[in-house]
């Protein structure tokens, strides 16, 4: 779905604004049963343990490294940036920064830069902008500013380490016990006694920021159609997310999602600061249950949400609106959300039938702007639940 220019450069997003500029967009939209009847080419079903194993593999020679940042130098050469300990009997080898001179923004390239950036206090566009020698008297400056604080001196280098050199993957804070992510799903597998399938897996290469799994139960239940219950796993082993894990509810007809929120967000959410792959071991089990004991709930909720317009006109325009004001709705998924509406119209008689297709709409974001749109719709349709879980260096829950 193209995405006009001008549109998203509108502050004008009100409900008739946004329909009338749909009106005249030739763009050809998102139609619901052009998706649900599309063939398609059949695929391997996804494998939990060749997951974990793909994940284990690329865990393969990573290790963390308990740095004192004062006790390196930071140096920058024509080809290369590294840093290096005074005190070579602690760790001998250099410790190399990412480079790609093919693709030199890529996320992963310079994802430990940007750490080391926000440690320091400096935006990360600033640093990169100078020269090498101006990069290097910056990190000296800051080094001889720490004096005795220790707190911010100490971090955790996560590298991986091969014949040819080390390399700096991420630059992480003492306080979080952050899980590789094949422990993870080792966990969650272990965890997991109802039949279930693999969905979905987004982020599962080599030094991937953020991953994100999908797994729904194999038990149906029937709400306009076959739907089923599940969860989603967003997590990082290099901290650039917190890890989450999202209650779902599937439509086995749209192939879409939606997402149940827990004191108005994930039903589970961790910063890494105090979690333990012990505690998570414990609760998981319980989380899981959980899910399937409040399904009674979840359609109770459902058809309530979509009788409270048996009595009243549904007016998907305005609806449509209502839904957009969740967090997190950019200009861009609002437009497109208006814009599928506008064309499908006609076929939007109820709110299941206006959730399935901004479903649609979210499969054309990538996978955590789609999550976003799946709580918003979650929102709309009034699934809310009383507080999940949390776990941080003070207690857990």
């Amino acid at each position: 779905m193209d995405i006009d220019v001008e549109d998203l450069l509108s502050d004008d997003f009100s409900e008739k604004a946004v329909l009338q500029r749909a009106q005249v967009d030739t763009t050809p939209s998102v139609i619901l049963q052009d998706k649900i009847d599309t063939p398609e080419v059949e695929e391997k079903p996804l494998d939990v343990n060749d997951l974990c194993g793909r994940l284990k593999m690329w865990h393969e020679n990573c290790r963390d490294l308990l740095i004192d940042l004062r006790t390196v130098t930071y140096e920058v050469t024509e080809d290369d940036t590294y840093l290096e300990f005074k005190d070579k009997s602690y760790y001998g080898s250099r410790l190399y920064f990412k480079v790609d001179p093919q693709n030199p923004k890529d996320p992963k390239v310079i994802h430990a830069t940007k750490q080391l950036c926000k440690i320091i206090g400096i935006p990360y566009n600033f640093f990169a902008a100078n020269r090498p020698t101006l990069k290097m008297n910056i990190i000296k400056t800051w080094q001889a500013g720490l004096a005795d604080n220790v707190k911010k001196a100490q971090n955790v280098l996560k590298i991986r380490e091969s014949k040819a050199c080390t390399i700096i993957r991420a630059i992480t804070p003492v306080t979080k016990s952050i899980l590789p992510l094949y422990q993870l799903m080792e966990i969650i597998k272990g965890s997991l006694t109802v039949p279930y399938r693999l969905d979905c897996v987004y982020g599962d290469e080599k030094d991937d920021l953020e991953f994100h799994a999908r797994f729904l139960f194999d038990k149906e239940y029937d709400f306009l159609g076959p739907i089923c219950l599940g969860f989603a796993v967003t997590a990082s082993e290099l901290d650039e997310c917190p890890l989450s894990i999202d209650v779902l509810l599937y439509n086995k007809i749209s192939k879409t999602y939606c997402v149940a929120l827990y004191g108005g967000d994930s039903f589970f959410k961790s910063d890494y600061k105090g979690l333990q792959s012990s505690s998570l071991r414990e609760i998981l089990p319980h989380m899981l249950a959980r899910f399937e004991d409040e399904i009674p709930e979840i359609l109770l909720r459902l058809e309530m949400k979509q009788q409270s317009y048996t009595k009243s006109v549904f007016c998907v325009g305005d609806d449509a609106v209502e839904l957009c004001k969740a967090k997190g709705m950019s200009s861009a998924i609002k437009k497109a959300i208006y814009h599928q509406i506008s064309e499908c119209a006609e076929d939007i008689t109820t709110p299941w039938d206006l959730a399935r297709h901004v479903g649609l709409v979210s499969k054309d974001f990538e996978i955590l702007k789609q999550l976003q749109i799946e709580k918003a719709i979650g929102i709309y349709l009034n699934l809310l639940f009383s507080e999940g879980g949390t776990v941080n260096e003070d207690a857990t829950e």
